[in-house]
């Protein structure tokens, strides 16, 4: 294969290489400097038993994600530490064939400096805003970018600055800023995290402009938008998180409600059995303009997780969603094995279909030529953290 092919790689690692040894050789002259190397390799193949024709079978990752984290400078009343972490993953199979993957992507992961004044903090680069009570649907993650169905999902940095007050050891107030990237726009929002009545609770409001940050949701809307969560334990766990979406610039109905709800418990079986159940319901009025839901009013789905470790090396899990409009879903098995310290091995699948007679096509699942990506399939993961 030519060596072109992966220059975009060569060239990313070169620099973040060139980086971690400049730390290591310069004098370090900065009081308080430390630096940590940090890092993942995953390798994935997905077998998908209906790949539509001239598709290919299997589709086949590997990604490399290497960085650095520590302090760089500190005195009496200041701290300045960071992060800085590369993403790099080539893929090849239907999902590449389909352009819903691309080949080869390379970028930061995170890549953050952060000013810390004990009370206050304040963040800049590519890191995580990642909140809310939920654990399957996130109403309050404007800026989630997770896989849900997959191998140790996680979402991806944002470019952004961020600014925190602790009030107390447990309370805070926290706002940013996240360039829209379309005529110098910016994403404001704030939010607030405290005890009430004994409950974990947050309120969150954000302005959301018309941006071209299509990886994330709503990101050609206008949109103010506001939110809470409430969390708390009584022999179960429970919980339950909402935001409402104005659209700006449309008629009288341009609302949007998202919320969820949701219960876990371990149930005193074997090693505990942690049974964990999550309601979600989406309603809007006709002038909201939602693409993704043509003409869908309303979406309501559930979420369901069994897990159970068995002894200290292995554990399985099985996640499933099921629409209640379109009575689609997804049923996704897992078995995690810890093969050495820091190795683990990942047997997972996913099942899709309709749970009745009709059209097969919905949110959760689709039978067409066209490949979604929901088709049924088995794999294998592999991934070492270093």
């Amino acid at each position: 294969m030519p060596l072109r092919k992966y220059s975009s790689f060569i060239q990313f690692f070169t620099l973040l290489f060139f980086f971690v040894l400049s730390g290591l050789l310069v004098p370090l002259q900065c009081m308080g400097f430390d630096m940590a190397f940090e890092g993942r390799m995953k390798l994935d193949s997905l077998y998908y038993f209906s790949s539509p024709p001239f598709h290919k079978d299997f589709d086949n990752a590997f990604e490399l994600r290497m960085g650095v984290l520590g302090n760089a400078w500190e005195n009496d009343h200041l701290r300045l530490d960071y992060e800085l972490s590369g993403n790099a993953i080539e893929v090849d199979g239907p999902s590449v064939q389909s352009g819903l993957r691309r080949e080869t992507d390379v970028d930061f992961f995170r890549a953050w400096l952060r000013l810390d004044g004990g009370n206050f903090q304040i963040r800049g680069g590519r890191q995580k805003i990642l909140f809310g009570a939920g654990n399957i649907f996130r109403p309050l993650g404007f800026f989630d970018t997770r896989d849900i169905t997959g191998v140790v999902p996680q979402t991806r940095g944002t470019d952004s600055i961020r600014t925190t007050y602790f009030f107390d050891s447990t309370s805070f107030l926290q706002t940013w800023l996240v360039p829209a990237k379309l005529d110098d726009r910016m994403i404001v929002g704030a939010r607030w995290e405290g005890p009430l009545a004994g409950l974990d609770a947050g309120a969150v409001v954000q302005y959301h402009p018309e941006t071209d940050l299509k990886g994330l949701p709503n990101f050609a809307s206008e949109l103010f938008q506001s939110g809470f969560h409430l969390k708390g334990e009584y022999e179960i766990g429970y919980w339950t998180e909402g935001r409402v979406d104005l659209q700006l610039g449309r008629q009288k109905q341009a609302l949007r409600l998202d919320w969820t709800a949701g219960v876990d418990y371990t149930f005193n079986v074997g090693e505990g059995l942690h049974v964990l159940l999550e309601y979600f319901l989406s309603d809007r009025g006709r002038n909201f303009i939602a693409p993704a839901l043509g003409n869908t009013l309303t979406v309501q789905e559930l979420g369901v997780l069994f897990d159970q470790p068995i002894g200290i090396d292995m554990k399985w899990q099985v996640f499933s969603i099921y629409d209640l409009g379109d009575q689609t879903f997804q049923i996704v098995p897992q078995i995690e094995y810890a093969v050495i310290q820091d190795l683990y091995l990942y047997i997972h699948g996913r099942w899709g279909g309709r749970a009745s007679s009709g059209s097969r096509n919905g949110r959760l699942f689709q039978d067409s030529p066209v490949f979604s990506g929901k088709e049924s399939a088995f794999g294998l993961s592999l991934v070492s953290y270093f």
